[in-house]
């Protein structure tokens, strides 16, 4: 199939969602699709994917909307795809109308429940009905809607009218996170060997709860918080660790953030809502870890069955994360290091590979 898969996502951009959209257009390039990828960024290509850019400058938005919705156009004279494939977020409405108006089939992909995180954010009540309007539009205007977790695909239905919604999970860039020795990160990184570190590498977006972390920390007083990333949350970070044992690493390209990973004795990844990308790449790296339980965890306890390694939290207290976080950090020291034929069997379940042929099987429904 010639497929176009349209996003506002900066791709040059240390975030999970530019890390997904590269992925998964790779990886659709992988199973011998011809793709064009339309998004702003000055990321390298991956082999077989065919770029289109922007302008620089543009944050995602209505202009870029605008400007994407034109070189949408202009792609569709030049390759004429079989489908298109555009991720939505608030602001989406004019490419997926241009791609109608030339006939092109249109599958949607949701990452996110939009206007929950609007409200959650104190949007003005008209600006979120805009927005609803907008995508509701655009959604009757597709063949299905891919959402990446059960709860964003009911989101789909209840929020947006969605009819053909499918679920296809997120998965881990398994070229990139890969087991590594624990000793030789914390040499690479600078980091001290006898500590004993509990690791993040991500976002600092509002939906970690660094605030029970840090509580948690508090009241355990047995590791070091081994923090790669940046984002709002960065200050909060900068004031704690002045009287607080944090290791902050700050802005990293990911083969680093992959190093921070390798190097914790355990990771953590306390965010409230949707599950998101990060606890698949602590799984395919090989590290123990901590998260919030609810819907969809029980793929992640599938991972390593019997092997004390996935420590789910039920209640958002930091007693509740101080005592997950306890025992983990007591698996990974009587237990030792997850072995590597379990570590095999997890990352064959959890690959971009497998959501791309996923997705495949929707787009080649749809054209």
């Amino acid at each position: 199939m010639k497929l176009l898969f349209v996003t506002q996502v900066p791709l040059d951009r240390p975030f999970g969602g530019a890390r997904h959209v590269s992925a998964v257009a790779r990886e659709l390039a992988r199973l011998g699709h011809e793709v064009t990828l339309l998004a702003p960024g000055a990321d390298e290509p991956a082999q077989g994917v065919e770029r289109v850019r922007p302008p620089r400058g543009l944050g995602p938005g209505a202009r870029l909307e605008a400007v994407l919705a034109a070189l949408a156009v202009h792609t569709v004279r030049r390759r004429r795809p079989d489908v298109a494939y555009v991720r939505i977020s608030a602001s989406t409405s004019l490419i997926p109308i241009v791609l109608a108006a030339r006939r092109v089939p249109i599958v949607l992909e949701l990452n996110g429940r939009i206007l929950d995180e609007l409200r959650e954010r104190a949007r003005p009540a008209w600006a979120i009905a805009l927005v609803k309007r907008s995508l509701t539009t655009v959604t009757r205007l597709s063949r299905a809607m891919v959402a990446v977790e059960p709860r964003i695909g009911r989101h789909a239905e209840q929020e947006l009218s969605a009819g053909n919604v499918v679920v296809i999970e997120n998965g881990a860039d398994l070229d990139a996170a890969t087991p590594g020795d624990r000793r030789t990160a914390r040499q690479r990184l600078g980091l001290d060997d006898q500590k004993q570190y509990v690791a993040y590498a991500g976002t600092l977006a509002p939906e970690q709860r660094f605030d029970l972390l840090l509580e948690a920390q508090e009241q355990l007083r047995s590791f070091t918080l081994l923090v790669a990333g940046a984002g709002p949350q960065t200050e909060r970070l900068e004031r704690a660790r002045r009287d607080r044992d944090i290791e902050l690493l700050g802005v990293v390209p990911h083969a680093t953030a992959i190093e921070t990973i390798r190097a914790g004795n355990i990771c953590v990844n306390v965010r409230e809502g949707d599950l998101g990308m990060k606890c698949f790449e602590y799984a395919a790296c090989g590290r123990r870890f901590v998260a919030f339980g609810g819907e969809g965890t029980e793929r992640l306890e599938a991972l390593y069955p019997g092997l004390d390694a996935v420590h789910l939290v039920g209640e958002k207290s930091a007693a509740a994360v101080a005592h997950a976080v306890e025992r983990a950090l007591t698996a990974e020291r009587t237990r030792g290091p997850l072995p590597p034929d379990a570590i095999t069997n997890a990352r064959a379940t959890i690959g971009w590979d497998r959501t791309a042929r996923r997705i495949a099987e929707v787009l080649s429904a749809c054209a």
